[in-house]
């Protein structure tokens, strides 16, 4: 009988013991992450995926970011609303981030998240377009300017052509479509997603060559100086969002393009194709600074520039936080 009022006892401490402990644990203020609001331009294209799947994944949450998608209609206004602090972050290539209108601004290079392949040469085979050098004595269609200009003048200097030799018609990316579609020019020079379009359109008659020839675009994920200064916390969080992003690409490549798929909106085909032409990848390269050299140059050789020099591009580039997170990432010459 002893023994079981002794059991009983014992019985009863636990009870108000777990009873205790459950309750303190009930009224202890629960500590939660303080989310930051932050925007960014993720640029609505396939280069973008590793933004698109952070934010799917909800990487950006786990480190304590309530991002906004905010889409600029051009590149150039989102450089602008990069300094003017209207938006966070945006998301750029390197001829972007090298237009002299930013030298001496304070807009700063994070991490480059995909090196593309993107512009091509598509031509029409029935204005007798089948070589390369048959490119000589045609109308050629390109965006002024552009990147797809300086890619079309330095694909004719490594193909051992002179654009003396052409027509060169000045047309913006959606007209240059319906010229070749039309037939009012005889090829283009331009980047996803109108390579596509134009691939479609021209069927069995489309000519297409890659125009990059080793030269990849570097799209990189660009803040505004005075960011990295008042807010390191958010930039740290974004960089670990879209590291964690990268392994998931690689290793759920088909879940992750069907995140792309979903925010950019493009078919099955184009998906397929179009994935093919980037490497993603968080890193901050020398290639990164020798192209928007290379850019330079040929901005000022043609007169688009007032600069008389290429500018220290290594001063555009920001790179302690992601060294701090990823190392091997950085291959910069210092």
């Amino acid at each position: 009988m002893e023994k079981n009022w002794i059991i009983g006892l014992i019985i009863i401490f636990l009870i108000l013991t777990g009873g205790g402990i459950w309750y303190l644990q009930s009224v202890q203020p629960r500590h939660t992450i303080q989310m930051e609001n932050i925007t960014i331009d993720p640029s609505p294209t396939t280069a973008s995926t590793l933004l698109l799947v952070a934010n799917d994944q909800g990487y950006y949450a786990q480190h304590g970011l309530n991002v906004t998608f905010k889409r600029s209609p051009s590149g150039s206004i989102l450089m602008q609303d990069i300094l003017d602090r209207n938006i966070d972050f945006g998301y750029v290539n390197e001829y972007s981030l090298s237009e002299p209108a930013l030298y001496n601004n304070p807009v700063r290079a994070i991490a480059t998240l995909s090196e593309s392949d993107t512009i091509y040469v598509v031509s029409r085979r029935d204005r007798g377009i089948i070589q390369i050098k048959d490119l000589e004595g045609k109308r050629i269609g390109v965006s002024k300017s552009s990147i797809g200009e300086y890619f079309l003048d330095r694909f004719f200097i490594l193909n051992d052509l002179s654009l003396r030799n052409v027509t060169v018609i000045y047309l913006p990316p959606a007209s240059l479509v319906d010229a070749l579609a039309r037939g009012d020019i005889d090829s283009a020079v331009s980047f996803e997603p109108y390579i596509y379009q134009m691939r479609q359109n021209l069927g069995e008659n489309g000519v297409v060559w890659p125009a990059n020839l080793g030269q990849h675009a570097h799209f990189s994920l660009v803040v505004n100086e005075r960011t990295l200064q008042e807010r390191p916390g958010i930039v740290e969080a974004v960089l670990a969002s879209v590291i964690q992003a990268e392994n998931y690409v690689h290793s759920h490549p088909e879940e992750a393009k069907k995140v792309a798929q979903r925010m950019t909106n493009f078919t099955d085909d184009y998906r397929d194709q179009e994935w093919q032409n980037h490497h993603f990848s968080v890193t901050l390269s020398q290639s990164l600074i020798t192209s928007m050299e290379d850019e330079t140059r040929w901005r000022i050789r043609n007169n688009l520039s007032n600069l008389t020099e290429v500018p220290d591009f290594s001063t555009y580039i920001s790179s302690d936080t992601l060294s701090r997170l990823k190392p091997a990432a950085i291959t910069l010459i210092r």
